[in-house]
């Protein structure tokens, strides 16, 4: 099943001039044209949203405030943006000139010139032309390509091919279900490991060290499921491994590569973010696949983005079956991605990336063509005892992608099909008995059946206690409901859900501290949302141009989750100026609130200037629309100043006056703040939080900050800034 390819090779580079895409190998030559990515941030998110697989809302990268594009039709703008002029007519006489020649052609594309477009996923490119994905055909597979000086040769596999699997789930990062995991990827290669084609070795102990002593025999493949992230500091992708004492190990790629590079016939890795393994915004795997590549591994599959349970027994079973089968990798990937398509209406098949370096395949599988095809008993019976299983368990809706594989390729297996109706009729927590209502009566008499031995009626609670009861429940409600956002931030699997693992083990030293939203506020005038947040005073005056009314004061909250940034303000002012936002060209007049903006200035000089396409000052005002009552504006950074910038409507305000001036709340996405990939937990920004106060005529009379030291002059010099961590408690 050998499939021969011809390399289309397309490098995306930054230049002066803007990004460029450069054919620097095909059959017919060389060339290129200018690239520009078809998509807003914000789109992109919402893509990756749509194709992952079904989450609640607070599990989403954005919400979903308007529908996603099609699949097609996204893969059609990227693939009109990357196959367009000289670029794409090169790739059609490629594709020409391989067909004659009886192969494929393998687009081998490099980002190393553009890592700021590593997080799109290029595996849903489609071909306007040729009317389909690239990806789901072997003829054109998509392969992410990176440079590596020392690639092993080949290894020649004798059966079985033999897969190293470690599931790490450390006990302070968000638990995944290990035995869950175990049993699916066992049961779903059944058939193959009975045939002898297959081996897999499950680590119990998930430490670096039982790792390093397991890759003292030889393995071939290694299989990892559990956390990835991106440590900023030391600028490389991690795996969360475990300690000794079950807590989280962060092992940075490149001391996971020195491993891996001297394993004896290790030539794959394969890398999967199960559900619950997603951690930051950023792709949780990308820097690894990298970093192992560059050191010298072959082939590296990773996850773009969570897999559900239903995708991950397609994935694992056909990878497994077509690699040992002889197909290529870039082929076996492919026939994977079909697989998947066909499957389930989710289009998860883009989630796995093939990350290679050089052409040569990792390995000839010639020796496993005399074994016998594996029988789909053996994988059927697995699979039947694996949801057998997950239906006595406390989860039993585990069994429900379990069961419908099965149904899928033999729907009359044993009670296959009236198991998947019962789970699926079930609610989610499992099925909860009738209960009947009692009828009334009088609390205080004793029925005739309220007797204990001996006759003596039971003494039943008088109208009294349920009184006290009933204080007592409501305290203990109102107490919840008072604290609840607070006390979910130190519910570590919830804050990991909405805000990631940690990128680092202990937080710096800032300014202050924004804590992780575990639940979003909803940006509605209301401001329940905040009632146990933490309160940053806004009262030092660093403009009183026009004097300083009395009692001028504000207070402002702060949270923060995958999605956005979210603000809260409390502003005391005895006179109100709505915002004057018509003149092109000139910043707002008027009162609101702002704050500066941008990366950890904790490294700059007090003199350095701002940071172009990094900076920004978000300004948000009173309006008087009887609508929504306040508007944003974002003022971007150019030549060492801010500039006037447009309208902002991807940032929703809602305010409302109170007695003695106005409260506002806002939600600024952190697209709108030039943030292609979410911030991780851990990360410092700069900024300033203040408040203004205009005259009747729209002028600035006064401005509050947080910051004392956020006069006129320090503005355009982020290395005065406050810092801010973003964490979990604020």
């Amino acid at each position: 099943m050998e499939r021969d390819y011809l390399d289309f090779e397309v490098s995306i580079e930054t230049t002066a001039a803007g990004q460029m895409a450069r054919v620097t190998s095909s059959p017919v030559g060389t060339g290129d044209a200018a690239f520009s990515l078809p998509f807003k941030p914000v789109e992109l998110a919402q893509f990756m949203t749509a194709v992952g697989p079904p989450r609640v809302s607070s599990r989403r990268l954005v919400p979903a405030e308007a529908p996603v594009r099609e699949v097609k039709d996204y893969g059609a703008r990227l693939g009109g943006a990357l196959l367009a002029g000289e670029v794409g007519r090169l790739f059609r006489e490629s594709l020409s000139t391989a067909k004659g020649q009886g192969a494929g052609l393998r687009l081998r594309l490099s980002l190393a010139g553009s890592p700021d477009l590593e997080p799109v996923p290029w595996e849903y490119l489609y071909d306007s032309e040729l009317g389909r994905f690239l990806t789901l055909s072997t003829q054109t597979p998509i392969v992410r390509s990176f440079d590596a000086l020392d690639v092993p040769a080949p290894v020649r596999v004798t059966a079985p091919l033999r897969v190293l699997v470690l599931i790490s789930s450390p006990s302070d990062v968000p638990e995944l279900a290990v035995a869950h995991e175990e049993e699916l990827l066992r049961a779903t290669t059944a058939d193959l490991v009975s045939s002898g084609r297959l081996e897999l070795v499950v680590l119990t102990d998930a430490t670096l060290s039982a790792l390093q002593r397991a890759l003292l025999d030889t393995f071939h493949v290694f299989h990892f499921i559990g956390h990835g992230g991106f440590d900023e500091t030391a600028g490389e992708g991690v795996l969360v491994l475990e300690r000794p004492d079950g807590t989280a190990h962060r092992v940075g790629a490149s001391r996971l590569g020195t491993l891996l590079h001297d394993a004896s016939g290790m030539q794959l890795v394969v890398l999967n973010a199960c559900e619950g393994a997603r951690t930051s915004g950023r792709d949780a795997f990308s820097g690894v696949a990298q970093a192992l590549v560059r050191q010298g591994l072959p082939a590296v599959v990773a996850m773009q983005t969570e897999i559900s349970d239903r995708a991950a027994l397609v994935f694992s079973h056909e990878f497994y079956y077509f690699l040992t089968r002889g197909l290529p990798i870039d082929a076996a990937i492919c026939e994977v991605r079909k697989a998947m398509a066909t499957s389930d209406e989710v289009s998860e098949w883009g989630t796995p990336v093939l990350v290679r370096s050089g052409s040569d395949q990792p390995f000839d599988v010639s020796a496993l063509s005399s074994l016998a095809e594996p029988a789909p008993e053996g994988r059927w019976e697995s699979l039947y005892a694996a949801a057998k299983s997950s239906l006595a368990s406390a989860t039993p809706q585990a069994a429900v992608p379990i069961l419908e594989r099965i149904a899928t390729e033999r729907p009359d297996y044993a009670d296959v099909t009236q198991l998947l109706d019962r789970v699926k009729a079930e609610p989610e927590g499992g099925a909860q008995p009738d209960v009947e209502a009692e009828p009334q009566r009088d609390l205080d008499r004793p029925e005739p059946h309220d007797r204990a031995a001996g006759g003596k009626p039971r003494r039943r609670p008088t109208r009294t206690v349920k009184l006290v009861a009933l204080v007592a429940v409501v305290a203990v409600a109102f107490l919840a409901w008072r604290f609840l956002p607070s006390l979910l931030q130190r519910a570590e699997p919830i804050v990991g859900i909405a805000c990631g693992s940690p990128s680092q083990s202990s937080p710096p030293k800032t300014t202050f501290v924004v804590g992780c939203a575990p639940v979003a506020p909803v940006v509605d005038g209301e401001f329940d949302d905040w009632r146990s947040v933490t309160s940053h005073p806004v009262t030092a005056v660093v403009d009183k141009r026009g004097g300083v009314r009395a009692g001028l004061s504000g207070a402002v909250q702060l949270l923060w989750d995958k999605d956005a940034l979210f603000v809260h303000a409390a502003v005391t002012d005895s006179e109100i100026t709505p915002v004057r936002t018509s003149s092109p060209g000139t910043f707002w007049t008027g009162d609101g609130i702002s704050f500066e903006f941008g990366p950890d200035p904790r490294a700059l000089d007090p003199n350095d200037k701002l940071r172009t396409g990094q900076d920004l000052h978000v300004m948000i005002g009173v309006v008087e629309d009887g609508d929504r009552g306040g508007v944003a504006a974002i003022n971007p950074a150019s030549k060492g100043t801010f500039v006037s910038g447009d309208l902002a409507p991807s940032i929703e305000v809602a305010r409302r006056p109170t007695a003695d001036g106005y409260e506002l709340e806002a939600r600024v996405p952190w697209s709108a703040l030039g943030l292609t990939i979410p911030p991780a937990r851990g990360t410092v920004v700069g900024m300033n939080l203040n408040v203004s106060d205009a005259e009747r005529t729209g002028q600035l009379r006064t401005m509050l900050s947080t910051n004392p030291g956020r006069v006129a002059s320090a503005q355009p010099h982020p290395g005065r800034w406050q810092t801010v961590l973003l964490w979990d408690e604020g």
